[in-house]
């Protein structure tokens, strides 16, 4: 009997528990965030930036254009733009940045939303001496020339690699994203 009892208890409370969170879940898919905006300021300053959405979309899916790892293209609508996305470092899907893209193609700034690496290895690839190296990363330049952070190698392979997705996403879709 108690087992019956016991199983009985867990599956109330198991009921319970996902009837709260469907009732508490806010979804924030294509809602610019405190976090999102935050971000934006510290690369690019004060805007009016917004989350670019795929039209014709009954859900507020933002764009991505395809590329693995992206999940939203942020704009100004004039000239600033931002990319989210996550990257495999060491841990998979460790590194969620967001990336400012200059009008010139590359990179203006970065911020982190969250890392997912090693602390106090992986984690080094957010100090200012290897983000200064990925200022101004653009489509010709040469990941070889960057220096990686010792001991972290997987981790700036991943930034090199979202730095690269980034500038090559703005390439590929400028006109798109400001509706040239």
């Amino acid at each position: 009997m108690p087992p019956i009892v016991l199983t009985a208890v867990c599956v109330i409370v198991s009921a319970l528990l996902v009837f709260a969170y469907n009732m508490t879940y806010v979804d924030t898919t294509g809602v610019m965030t405190e976090q999102l905006r935050s971000g934006c300021e510290d690369i690019f300053g004060a805007g009016e930036y917004e989350i670019l959405l795929e039209k014709g979309t009954e859900k507020k899916t933002p764009v991505t254009y395809g590329v693995d790892g992206v999940k939203a293209v942020i704009t100004d609508g004039k000239e600033k733009c931002l990319i989210e996305l996550e990257q495999d470092g060491y841990a998979k899907g460790g590194l969620h940045l967001l990336i400012g893209i200059g009008t010139d193609g590359r990179i203006s700034g970065i911020d982190f939303l969250s890392i997912g690496e090693t602390p106090g290895v992986g984690t080094k690839v957010q100090e200012e001496s290897f983000l200064s190296q990925l200022t101004g990363y653009g489509t010709d330049t040469d990941d070889a020339a960057i220096d990686s952070v010792t001991a972290a190698t997987f981790s700036s392979k991943g930034m090199k690699a979202a730095c690269r997705k980034a500038v090559e996403l703005y390439r590929d879709n400028k006109g798109a994203i400001f509706g040239e």
